[in-house]
């Protein structure tokens, strides 16, 4: 399959996925959104795959979701705008439940959506650069796409409250530290490599076990299209659309 928006590399039983939209930040359009969503689970019907390392093209893994397209709400019907906002938290969940080991090499920024990406693979490794951040109560939304819960079973409660309803951004050294990612380095990608290497010298099967029975038994009542009818609530008709529109005249700026 060809995707528009994903540069796929396919490298014996590790296949590499990068985000390719740099001169965007990969901020998550919808397509991207729908790409990487079919990516992940075509690449779950590979039983040569053991390992998916997922990064960002440039120097910032992802913007996160791209306000361009808030507008579009607007333009298509209830029933199409619940479908569209509904298509991060089906990305997220098609990566989480991806049967292969999977690696988010964070080289910059993961903002918003992109954190939520980020923490939806099964480990994360990070640039010195590299940082997490939730602008979403900023934005007079709350934190969605089934984040949280993911974010709560890696930190905690209250390190998680820190990120999604204060808005704090978590530096490369504090993550490490928090538990948030599992190594940092001048090249994430080559520590990606190495991990992938030593996830390819197990056995697939009994692997794969091990990460489906973990993640049943961490994984928290999945919240996220709950969240997206509150999303889509505030953004047709409350001051998040206001709040929008002015972060598109900064950055437009």
């Amino acid at each position: 399959m060809r995707y528009e928006t994903l540069k796929i590399v396919e490298e014996k039983e590790t296949i590499f996925v990068t985000m390719n939209r740099p001169e965007k930040r990969n901020a998550l359009s919808n397509l991207m959104k729908r790409e990487l969503t079919d990516v992940a689970k075509e690449i779950s019907q590979n039983d040569r795959c053991a390992c998916v390392v997922l990064t960002g093209a440039g120097e910032v893994f992802s913007a996160g979701n791209d306000i361009s397209e808030i507008d579009d709400i607007e333009k298509v019907s209830l029933t199409e705008a619940r479908n569209l906002v509904r298509l991060g938290a089906d990305m997220c969940e098609a990566w989480e439940k991806l049967r292969a080991m999977t690696i988010a090499v964070v080289n910059g920024a993961a903002i918003g959506g992109g954190t939520s990406l980020a923490v939806s693979c099964d480990f994360r490794i990070l640039s010195p650069a590299a940082y997490f951040y939730a602008p979403e109560v900023e934005l007079g939304l709350t934190f969605s796409w089934n984040t949280l819960p993911r974010l709560g079973d890696l930190i905690g409660p209250a390190r998680t409250k820190l990120i999604g309803a204060l808005c704090q951004k978590i530096d490369a050294s504090k993550a490490m530290n928090w538990g948030l990612c599992e190594d940092v380095g001048e090249d994430p990608m080559s520590l990606a490599r190495n991990l992938a290497v030593e996830i390819l010298s197990k056995p697939r099967m009994a692997q794969q076990m091990v990460k489906e029975s973990v993640n049943r038994h961490f994984q928290s009542p999945n919240t996220a299209y709950l969240e997206q009818d509150q999303i889509l609530l505030s953004l047709v008709a409350g001051e998040s659309r206001n709040l929008h529109h002015r972060k598109r005249g900064e950055l437009a700026s």
